[in-house]
């Protein structure tokens, strides 16, 4: 309740404080849109070139061959008449690539300083193989449907049993601080014009990492968490709760994000810092989230009351984001978008590896306690039939 408070303030400050800078002058408005094309080797594709207002003097947007070594834009120049007023006029270049690879495709205007062109390019991913393109979106959908359906085995289950027995409380609580931050970053950095402008700032030739399917997991997965944990406080729990260790760890979360809160209040920090921080802990709650449930399955010698159908849809999930880095990685020839990006692979990897802890422990290590229990259930409902 407490981070869904401060969402609010934060979603109040933000939005006072927005000043809305843009890349043109108040007069004339020159940007491409989209940004972001994918093509493939020896394919041309139409970059569109949007002009809008007027302006005093003629103008010039010239693409530099110094800049697009490996992209060939004609025509390499488009012009600007003085005066003459443009609306919403589309200008269509072709882009051919001599490579495979990702490239960012530079526009200035000339003469100079007389419009903000630091936002004037697109950024272009050109593919070996063009099915591959589709198969890889076909993995990226598939990924995101395991992550996205792998909390319901566990809320049903819990639904069934009219029981969460089994189920650790510390991995509930931890995992939904970790969710709800990455759905604050997400949100203001897809929604809000201010923090984009901050990112942009800083990485002058980025675009939003942040899409809108980004924005959809995490609040998704923020309120599937939070009705688990319901769930918790709802049904036969068996006297389990928060661990002190567990409620250390959110409390230092809570205690980092009020600093660095009261910080961008005081001037010393960025919005955009503030959601980096809210990014770090997401990371972090991943890294620990998992140790209680493995711990409690350890100790009961069972994985009685936790859905293992979860984490088969999440080392799945987690399996084909690999594969589809792996895939995008050959097809553009881009492997430093897995080496460049350790961070993001490694914490994939330690999922999984968790995954498959606790697989061995449901089908291995306490597979006959997981029996047993199944065969005292049946036993149960039979008397239960025959009474």
């Amino acid at each position: 309740m407490l981070l869904v408070a401060w969402l609010g303030v934060i979603c109040w400050k933000v939005a006072a404080s927005s000043e809305l800078r843009t890349n043109t002058s108040d007069n004339l408005r020159i940007q491409f849109d989209p940004q972001d094309y994918t093509t493939t080797f020896s394919q041309p594709v139409f970059l569109n070139l949007w002009i809008d207002g007027s302006w005093s003097k003629n103008l010039s947007v010239l693409f530099n061959a110094a800049d697009n070594t490996f992209v060939l834009v004609r025509p390499h120049t488009t012009r600007i008449y003085e005066k003459q007023n443009y609306r919403r006029n589309l200008s269509r270049l072709e882009a051919n690539g001599l490579r495979p690879g990702r490239f960012v495709v530079t526009a200035k205007v000339e003469p100079k300083g007389e419009v903000d062109d630091r936002r004037l390019f697109v950024h272009l991913k050109i593919a070996l193989n063009q099915p591959m393109i589709y198969i890889s979106l076909l993995i990226g959908w598939s990924y995101t449907a395991c992550w996205s359906t792998g909390y319901y085995p566990q809320i049903l289950l819990n639904y069934r049993k009219r029981s969460v027995v089994g189920l650790s409380f510390d991995f509930l609580h931890i995992n939904i601080v970790g969710h709800i931050s990455y759905a604050i970053f997400n949100s203001f950095l897809y929604w809000n014009s201010y923090i984009e402008q901050e990112y942009f700032n800083r990485h002058p030739y980025g675009l939003n990492p942040v899409i809108g399917n980004d924005v959809g997991f995490a609040i998704h997965a923020s309120f599937a968490t939070g009705y688990t944990i319901v769930q918790c406080y709802v049904y036969e729990s068996g006297g389990n709760s928060v661990s002190t260790t567990a409620k250390g760890i959110i409390w230092s979360y809570v205690v980092i994000m009020l600093v660095s809160f009261i910080m961008v209040l005081l001037g010393t920090y960025h919005w955009l810092d503030f959601l980096y921080v809210l990014s770090y802990i997401k990371l972090s709650t991943t890294l620990v989230k998992y140790f209680p449930q493995a711990y409690i399955n350890y100790k009961r010698k069972s994985t009685e009351g936790f859905s293992i159908v979860n984490r088969l849809l999440d080392i799945a999930g987690g399996l084909f984001g690999i594969l589809q880095m792996v895939i995008n990685a050959w097809n553009f020839d881009d492997w430093q978008s897995i080496t460049g990006d350790p961070v993001k692979f490694g914490m994939g990897l330690f999922s999984i590896l968790f995954d498959l802890v606790f697989i061995v422990q449901h089908y291995f290590l306490y597979r006959k306690q997981h029996v047993t229990g199944n065969n005292d259930m049946k036993v149960m409902y039979n008397l239960t039939d025959t009474q």
